[in-house]
């Protein structure tokens, strides 16, 4: 059927031609055409992705398809966009389908990515015609029918697109005019890629392969000391404990003082002196304790666990948990950041698990002894983000007959999280024993698990593994009370040697990626950055991995991440301002501000990766002698409060990533010199 020439319809713009399936079923929009479906007055299309893409350098100037180090740094004035040659096709289609419409209807996916795919495509044809905002957390019926039932205001969501704009302009900049650079100094032919995100990431993957590299064992000594104690048979048994190294406690805090003994003669010394001696009990404590079942799944967290157990790449997980989503209609939108849920989805509980018995009736046996009513700590408006955590839906469908062993496993995963919310806390008995010989202090723990509530969910999926902490730990200890003596039966000497820290895996690099913020120990840096900062975002971070794998930066060897020699050279050669992932985060953080409409412009961000970008061209055309620093230097006692000065570097401002001399007692102290 001909779509008519009149402006007359509205236009449902999805993501994705199966998206756009699934909401036409919903509006009624059964008639098939050529790149879109038509029916009640409304037209159901769609993009392929990104339909359009940055021009590249040469598309501003012809001169830029030769590389040179004297046209850089690459500035465009006006942005511009051109059609992938791969979907031209769809961008046709849409760019008639807009003349014929009065309004839009943003039904791509509910993120910053998907705002700047459709967005970019009505900017690029000038649509001037009103705008609203389909916001979906799930494709399945009835989730579409939610979402249909409250469109949103375009302009709510508005920022999420001036957000998309900074990120790829900042990316173009970064990349394009670096990659050039660091390219034609190798003078090898050989590209190496620099990207905003991406090199930062490389960073930390050089750096931890440094440090094992460079790692030297060192030999320390623990003790185990066997105390006598008569049991209720009156027969004689022995309470293994553990002596309580000095500086441990003292050294929880600061790395340069050691955590273990490592002065063989200080632990001889110990069993000289407690060897057949008599301990008083000092603390003999059992406690109750109760865990709750642990938060929903968010994109990394899901991530990180499929790497733990079957050594799942972060991208492969991203494309299980599309599917899941897009084509089988099981689970929420996958590229969530959150772990909770809001209060008012609390009423879906019921169908939820009518629908998880329905598809797969050898869960219903579990499913029987949840509390339906139980309302755990997940389900919380003031933590809802732009989506809520990752769940299964109400879909009860044949979806979960046809899913493969790898799909089968994540959203095994993803299910049981949901159903542990309906489970009792997991309950234990903790107990600690102290016997102190003199000034010597020997401890023994134990836990003893009571209720196992939300572990029967979870658990009955796990493969056997290595031990846990916690698991070894549970064994029964005597009873004691305080103030017993207890006679040291023998001590028992035990050579150790300290272990380098291990390898990424892609799982534990999310997590690295995710919390960097969190790592800041630099008091300036951390005044400006959240500890919720980290390198790229739930949906780019597998990419980003994925790239370095491409780019051949990176290897895996049994599923460890390591860096190439390439990768190291990389790394080696770009200025600390590029590679810092804190640096890095605080810029992320600022695509945030943008997104939330927080204070934050995509001018002021841009203008950064500028001053930036000339900066480190400037260098790398002219290389300057280091300059002389101040008069100060790091330990020199600070004039204005007294207090030691240090070497730090500048985040913001022309001078970033410069270093200069501050004050270690900021911020309550103000002093610097360049």
């Amino acid at each position: 059927m001909a779509v008519k020439n009149t402006k007359t319809f509205e236009l449902y713009l999805c993501e994705k031609p199966s998206q756009g399936r699934d909401i036409a079923k919903a509006v009624g929009a059964n008639q098939r055409n050529d790149g879109y479906l038509q029916g009640n007055g409304l037209i159901v299309s769609w993009c392929i992705g990104h339909l359009l893409e940055m021009i590249p350098p040469d598309g501003y100037d012809n001169r830029y398809k030769r590389w040179s180090l004297n046209d850089l740094p690459i500035l465009p004035n006006n942005w511009k966009l051109e059609a992938k040659k791969s979907t031209r096709k769809q961008l046709t289609v849409l760019k008639r389908l807009l003349k014929q419409c009065h309004s839009v209807v943003i039904a791509t996916d509910a993120d910053r990515e998907g705002e700047t795919i459709a967005r970019e495509v009505l900017d690029h044809f000038k649509f001037r015609g009103t705008t609203r905002r389909l916001w979906l957390s799930a494709l399945d019926p009835i989730s579409i029918q939610r979402a249909l039932n409250s469109i949103r205001n375009s302009q709510e969501t508005l920022p999420l697109y001036h957000s998309g704009l900074a990120r790829g302009r900042a990316d173009w900049l970064i990349g394009m005019n670096l990659t050039r650079a660091y390219t034609l100094l190798g003078n090898d032919r050989q590209v190496r890629s620099v990207g905003r995100v991406q090199t930062p990431t490389l960073a930390l993957i050089v750096k931890r392969d440094r440090e094992i590299a460079h790692f030297k064992p060192e030999t320390y000594y623990e003790l185990l000391a066997f105390f006598e104690k008569q049991n209720s048979q009156n027969t004689i048994e022995l309470l293994e404990t553990k002596w309580q190294f000095p500086g441990a406690s003292k050294s929880a805090n600061k790395t340069s003082e050691p955590k273990h003994c490592l002065d063989k003669q200080q632990a001889l010394d110990v069993i000289n002196r407690c060897q057949k001696q008599y301990g008083t009990v000092t603390t003999a404590t059992t406690q109750r304790k109760k865990q709750p079942p642990p938060l929903l799944f968010n994109l990394s967290g899901l991530q990180q666990e499929a790497s733990r157990r079957w050594g799942y790449g972060a991208q492969e997980v991203l494309n299980i948990a599309q599917a899941l989503y897009e084509t089988h209609k099981l689970t929420s939108y996958p590229r969530s950041d959150c772990e909770y849920l809001p209060v008012s989805q609390f009423n879906d509980v019921p169908s939820i698990l009518q629908a998880l018995c329905k598809n797969d009736p050898s869960i219903c046996e579990l499913l029987s002894q949840a509390n339906h009513s139980q309302r755990s700590r997940v389900w919380n408006d003031k933590k809802i983000t732009a989506h809520h955590a990752i769940i299964p839906t109400q879909a009860a469908t044949t979806g979960y007959k046809q899913l493969n062993i790898k799909e089968r496993n994540i959203y095994d995963l993803i299910r049981r999280r949901y159903i542990a919310q309906f489970f009792p806390d997991y309950e234990f008995d903790q107990s600690i024993i102290i016997v102190a010989i003199g000034s010597d202090q020997f401890k023994a723990s134990g836990r003893i698990p009571q209720v196992r509530g939300w572990k029967l969910v979870l658990d009955s999926n796990s493969k056997p593994a290595k031990k846990t902490m916690a698991q070894s730990n549970e064994k029964e200890l005597p009873a004691v009370s305080k103030g017993e003596q207890l006679l040291c039966d023998h001590l028992k000497l035990e050579d150790k040697l300290t272990k380098p820290p291990k390898h990424y895996t892609e799982g534990t690099l999310i997590k690295a990626m995710e919390t960097i913020g969190s790592q800041v120990t630099d008091k300036v840096m951390k005044k400006i950055l959240r500890e919720t900062a980290g390198l790229g975002t739930q949906a780019t971070r597998a990419n980003i991995i994925q790239t370095l794998f491409q780019r051949k930066f990176i290897i895996s060897e049994k599923k460890l991440i390591k860096a190439t020699p390439l990768g190291f050279d990389l790394v080696d050669a770009v200025p600390e301002t590029i590679k810092d992932p804190l640096l890095t985060a605080q810029w992320e953080q600022q695509l945030d501000d943008i997104a939330h409409n927080k204070g934050q412009n995509i001018d002021g961000f841009l203008h950064q990766q500028i001053n930036l970008l000339k900066s480190i061209i400037s260098q790398i055309k002219q290389p300057v002698k280091p300059q002389k620093m101040s008069s100060y230097k790091a330990g020199d006692p600070c004039p204005d409060c007294g207090h030691s000065l240090e070497v730090r570097q500048a985040v913001r401002g022309q001078k970033v990533g410069q270093n200069y001399i501050g004050c270690s007692h900021y911020p309550d102290c103000r002093f610097y010199s360049w």
